[in-house]
């Protein structure tokens, strides 16, 4: 999320959105997973500090759509320890709030079993065949409506102008007026 609303599009602002969606799982480094972090106010602050930087209100809304979108697939994952679900609406409450079906399977972070990465790598391929195709098709999306479409980029002729890059002859348009 976010893609639709960002001012550019291109390989750096899929890196900086991507980023943005990904951060809110830096709490794993200080072991307090899914909670202030995984919240709309999270999510806002994020926003806000990207349009600070940027001083483009776009960039803010589309950073805080990122943030969001890692905070809406969480709540839709198999949570296996306590407390369950995400802090989704801090600072409002600090209440934990879990969809009620799983899409994604549970994560194992205990890395020293011999399952850790059989069943990490199990979610993986889950999460990569759900969200891949989506990728696929905003990025089909992209690419279908070309890279000239943004701002400032020059526009092909409308053709049946002849060679005058789609423009009128400028004696014809004063005669018809």
């Amino acid at each position: 999320m976010g893609w639709g609303i960002a001012p550019r599009r291109g390989l750096a602002a899929a890196a900086i959105l991507a980023a943005a969606a990904i951060a809110p799982d830096l709490d794993l480094l200080v072991h307090i997973h899914r909670a202030e972090t995984h919240s709309v106010g999270a999510a806002l602050l994020a926003g806000a500090f990207a349009w600070l930087v940027t001083r483009q209100p776009r960039w803010g809304a589309a950073v805080a759509l990122a943030w969001g979108s890692h905070v809406l697939l969480d709540s839709l994952s198999n949570d296996t320890r306590p407390p369950l679900g995400v802090m989704a609406l801090w600072p409002f409450t600090r209440d934990y709030y879990k969809a009620g079906i799983e899409i994604f399977p549970a994560i194992s972070r205990q890395y020293w079993k011999a399952k850790f990465w059989v069943s990490n790598l199990k979610a993986l391929a889950v999460e990569v065949a759900i969200l891949g195709p989506i990728a696929a098709a905003v990025l089909s999306r992209y690419r279908s409506r070309g890279r000239s479409s943004g701002p400032g980029a020059r526009q092909p002729p409308s053709g049946g102008a002849g060679d005058t890059g789609g423009t009128l002859d400028h004696r014809a348009r004063r005669a018809r007026r």
